[in-house]
């Protein structure tokens, strides 16, 4: 269920990315004409950030993310299992801090109603809805990937 949960939200990660590129090509087009879409730094910077964190999951499933594996390397596997646990042990309460602030932070914009500060008042919250809930789903994929190891599975 959780390999199908990332691989989905890697897919939109690939559509945000896609409507990256349309948006700053329709951009370049339009300043032929002397037009210009407004806030579109603001709207590409918004849909860059949904595209990274709801990538985050299926990269760390993939082991496709940045990962000094010299600090798993030792000559003895007891130690070297004991460093693996002990990383995913921390990645784990790292990103569960980071998923909590998330979700705080989307509650807040939702309370306050904060928008934008550009030339079109966008609503904060749904992005960092968006945060928030690939967060929790990058928390989970390393708790489970963290169990893996602890079983001796990986």
């Amino acid at each position: 269920m959780l390999n199908k949960l990332n691989a989905f939200n890697m897919k939109v990660s690939i559509l945000l990315i896609v409507a990256i590129f349309l948006l700053v090509l329709s951009q370049i087009v339009l300043r032929l004409f002397n037009l210009y879409i407004p806030s579109l730094n603001e709207i590409c910077g918004y849909l860059l950030i949904s595209s990274f964190f709801l990538a985050l999951g299926y990269s760390f499933e993939q082991e496709k993310h940045i990962r000094v594996a010299l600090v798993f390397e030792f000559d003895n596997p007891n130690l070297s299992h004991y460093a693996q646990v002990v990383s995913y042990l921390t990645a784990t309460l790292i990103c569960t801090f980071i998923s909590n602030a998330c979700i705080q932070l989307t509650i807040d914009s939702y309370h306050f109603h904060e928008v934008s500060s550009g030339e079109i008042a966008i609503l904060e919250w749904p992005i960092q809805a968006i945060m928030a809930y690939a967060s929790c789903v990058t928390t989970i994929t390393i708790a489970f990937k963290g169990l893996e190891v602890l079983r001796g599975h990986s």
